[in-house]
């Protein structure tokens, strides 16, 4: 008598083949530079509209030297510096990190938190962070000169998390409402004018996602108690007005994003759900399935880059696009660790940091 399992000989065929198939991957990535950093090691980075210029924030190792007065001696410090590069000719050096200095000659370090252009691709908002955690937020031409506020000499302003608007003359910024920045104010600067004007007055907010060709702002809405359930709303930077898009009631866990069109929104609402919120229509908002944590819209694609973490809630993991379109997630660099990455405007073209004792900026350029 014989005994055990008889398995069809086509299902044996059927899982032979299956196990064979190759992984599905993201868009065919062609390499296109190293971006050479030397020493310093970079670590924010934004790309020109045009996607043609990336401008990045270093960190630089200075031995010794003289100390700001106030701030203990220190055998290595870290200031930071900001560069352009058009990835043909040498990257240029806008802000070196000595820049800043008081009376004494003595330089005050700083790190480079975030860059943005002007629509036009003409100016940045560099913000910048010292040693007492304090925030400025410098405007400069491309070529690196200074962009000053009205008939005086200053060329910054106090705020944070700031985008150019459409004008390309006026400059969102955020402010400080409850520490440390769990809410957040939102004001804008008229360069020309040198003037700030605050609005929603008296209204405070988790998150906001500039939608800078409307001049206006999608928000996650909360008073300073706590005392409400937060909501989206829709602010007019024009007008100085809130209206209603969504009461969140699926809950708000963030990253708050405007999608490249302005035409919607997306948000975590789950480990595992990211909703994707239309600014136009009434239609309850769609979710992928994205882990939480870093993404970026894929240009006018209408789809998501994000990292895939190699372990769960690590900070590390490789580039994968979801599109919905294309039926689910996919590696766009599977042999290539990374931990962070900048998408271009454009959407075909993508700058990641790797990982190693010496990590590097790289570009590819990938399928828009």
């Amino acid at each position: 008598m014989k005994t055990g399992w008889r398995v069809p000989v086509g299902f044996v065929l059927l899982f032979w083949a299956a196990a064979f198939l190759p992984r599905a991957q993201g868009p065919a990535a062609e390499f296109v530079a190293t971006i050479d950093t030397g020493s310093d090691l970079a670590v924010v980075a934004a790309w020109s509209p045009d996607g043609q210029r990336l401008a990045y924030g270093t960190e630089k190792e200075v031995r010794g030297g003289r100390r700001p007065l106030g701030v203990d001696d220190a055998p290595v410090r870290y200031p930071g510096e900001v560069w352009v590069s058009d990835l043909v000719a040498q990257p240029k050096r806008l802000l070196k990190h000595d820049f800043l200095r008081n009376q004494e000659g003595d330089f005050f370090s700083f790190s480079v938190e975030r860059l943005g252009w002007s629509p036009n691709g003409a100016r940045l908002a560099v913000e910048l962070r010292d040693e007492r955690k304090n925030t400025l937020t410098f405007l400069l031409t491309a070529d690196g000169k200074k962009v000053e506020l009205g008939e005086g000499k200053r060329n910054f302003v106090p705020g944070y998390n700031g985008a150019w608007l459409g004008d390309n003359e006026s400059l969102g910024l955020l402010a400080e409402a409850l520490a440390p920045r769990l809410l957040h104010r939102v004001f804008v600067v008229r360069v020309t004018a040198g003037r700030d004007l605050a609005v929603f007055e008296g209204r405070t907010f988790a998150a906001v996602a500039w939608l800078p060709r409307a001049r206006k702002v999608a928000a996650v809405e909360r008073d300073l108690e706590f005392a409400r359930p937060p909501r989206l709303v829709l602010g007019d930077l024009e007008r100085s007005t809130l209206a209603p898009l969504d009461e969140l009631r699926a809950g708000y866990l963030g990253g708050l994003q405007a999608c490249h069109d302005e035409s919607c929104v997306t948000y975590f609402i789950g480990q595992e759900k990211l909703a994707v919120k239309s600014l136009t229509a009434e239609e309850p908002a769609e979710v992928w399935p994205v882990p939480f944590g870093r993404y970026s819209w894929a240009g006018a694609r209408r789809g998501v880059y994000f990292l895939e973490p190699k372990e769960i809630g690590g900070r590390t993991g490789w580039l994968t696009l979801y599109d919905p379109a294309q039926g689910g997630r996919r590696r766009v660099l599977p042999d290539e660790l990374i931990q962070d990455f900048w998408v271009a405007p454009t959407g075909d073209r993508v700058a990641v940091l790797t990982m190693g004792l010496k990590p590097q900026l790289k570009v590819y350029r990938v399928a828009p």
